[in-house]
């Protein structure tokens, strides 16, 4: 079974998929039988990627804000 994503035009593995959710663009996913796509596995390293880096910096900013509020 595999995880399609309509936005992405991909077929997830099921343990790509939080919450049947795509990694990639968040948008909701439908269950089927095709084969996972291809380049699955580097699309989704790339999107735990981008949203490690992302929280990273949504941490940065609120540290800072934090220190500007307190100053």
């Amino acid at each position: 079974m595999t995880y399609y994503c309509n936005e992405c035009v991909m077929n997830w593995h099921p343990y790509q998929c939080t919450d049947g959710a795509c990694p990639e663009c968040g948008c909701g996913t439908r269950r089927g039988y095709e084969p996972v796509s291809h380049d699955a596995d580097v699309r989704h390293r790339a999107a735990l990627a981008l949203r490690i880096k992302r929280e990273r910096y949504e941490r940065f900013e609120a540290y800072y804000a934090e220190r500007d509020i307190a100053a």
